[in-house]
């Protein structure tokens, strides 16, 4: 029998070309997403999502810097001369450094249709950034060996099997949790580009017209970068070096973390905000780290519900060397989704529904969310479908939840603009954990 080709990236027909390095990566079918259940083909999917992302980006780097031909010696001149640029831009930026941060806030809670109450944000611009506290690894399991061992022998059960081992759990908790953290990153994505909204131009072209040219050259050579510098991109993913943003939420990202009185919240009745600290060495960047934390405090809806679980799926996934890749495809990944997503969501009397709508979707089982998302991004219309039809569910059920809240707030005279006890209250009396 003759041995199947492989067919390769199709580039159709742009002289353009990702790295050798990364085409190897997205071939690979035991890579962070390639032996991911939602990826139904395996690394052939990831290898379309990315590529698709790819001919975007090389569109966008095109058209912003206004150069037909993205030689290397090009492309690496561009580089070099918007680096050069960046202590003007910070110099420009740091003699509005409240306005611009202010800004930051605003267009990103408009991007995302989130209402302030549900978080508290602390916008940083232009502060060196602390790695110190990155996890640039997983985290080794406490008895290695015998983990090394199980993994040899586990195999990603089918979407039919009922009762998983721990390890089958795990596994599954982990390639969830890798799936939203690409949405997540795919989301915040926007936010290097919030810029070209008018609004925000207007004010960027009053306070220097320059801003606004440079932000967009300066950010499309950096996602053209992604793509094209592997070698460049692991060594900033696994020493911090050139990391120009930065987000946490307090408390620190664990559901259900004991409070001060050592209470767990995992009812929602906790005190504590979801405080979303953004750092960003230039205006783009902040507004990513940004919509990067209000996304995140969504995502903490999808973690496990059981501390041991969910600091082992965090400890092993939540990484910084796993977050190129999720920029490369996470973009994709939210396009997707959004294309299978009813066209009611986008109605102007449901904004703000897409927040309760990835509440839903993110406690979903990890089975069945992973189902779902396969069938989302899959290049089957038929499985298109079969999203849709469960997203018109979860949107039902979103709409619900939305109105219900709105009800809540009129009967007990809760204000919008400051909702925080509201919400805790609310999201307590019908049973579903807050972000924490």
């Amino acid at each position: 029998m003759a041995k199947r080709v492989r067919e390769q990236i199709d580039y159709g027909n742009r002289p353009e070309r990702m790295d050798p390095n990364l085409e190897r990566k997205l071939s690979d079918p035991e890579s962070l997403y390639g032996k991911n259940p939602a990826m139904k083909k395996g690394s052939a999917d990831v290898e379309r999502l990315v590529s698709s992302r790819f001919k975007k980006v090389v569109d966008k780097l095109k058209q912003s810097a206004n150069i037909p031909d993205l030689s290397p010696r090009t492309v690496q001149n561009l580089y070099m001369q918007m680096m050069s640029r960046l202590p003007y831009i910070m110099q420009v930026e740091s003699r509005h450094k409240e306005e611009l941060e202010q800004l930051a806030i605003q267009a990103s809670l408009d991007e995302t249709e989130v209402p302030e109450g549900w978080v508290e944000i602390e916008a940083n611009l232009g502060n060196p950034i602390d790695t110190s506290n990155f996890r640039y690894q997983p985290e080794e399991p406490e008895d290695e060996e015998e983990e090394d061992e199980e993994e040899e022998k586990l195999q990603i059960p089918s979407f039919d099997v009922e009762d998983l081992t721990d390890e089958e759990q795990l596994e599954l908790e982990k390639h969830k949790r890798n799936i939203i953290n690409a949405i997540i990153q795919g989301a915040a994505k926007k936010g290097h580009y919030i810029f070209q909204k008018p609004s925000v131009k207007r004010v960027l072209d009053r306070i220097d017209p320059q801003l606004f040219p440079l932000y967009l050259a300066i950010m499309a050579v950096n996602d053209y970068m992604y793509f094209t510098q592997e070698q460049m991109i692991e060594m900033m993913s696994q020493t911090g070096q050139g990391v120009a943003g930065k987000v946490e939420l307090d408390p620190d990202g664990e559901e259900g973390e004991e409070g001060e009185e050592g209470e767990e919240g995992e009812e929602g009745g906790g005190e504590i905000d979801t405080v979303i600290k953004a750092d960003g060495m230039i205006f783009p960047i902040l507004c990513h780290e940004i919509i990067k934390g209000i996304e995140e405090s969504k995502g903490r809806h999808g973690l496990p519900k059981e501390s041991g679980m969910r600091q082992k799926v965090q400890g092993q996934v939540d990484t910084l060397a796993n977050e190129p890749m999720q920029l490369r495809i996470g973009p994709e990944i939210v396009e997707k989704i959004r294309f299978s997503l009813p066209d009611q969501m986008f109605d102007d009397d449901n904004r703000g529904l897409i927040n309760w709508f990835h509440i839903l979707l993110y406690q979903i089982d990890a089975t069945e969310f992973l189902e779902i998302i396969g069938n989302a991004i899959s290049d089957e219309k038929s499985k298109n479908k079969k999203a849709t039809e469960r997203f018109e569910e979860i949107m039902k059920e979103a709409m619900e939840m939305k109105s219900e809240f709105e009800n809540y707030q009129e009967e007990n005279d809760i204000d919008p603009e400051d909702e925080d006890d509201g919400l805790d209250d609310f999201f307590g009396s019908i049973g579903i954990s807050r972000p924490k």
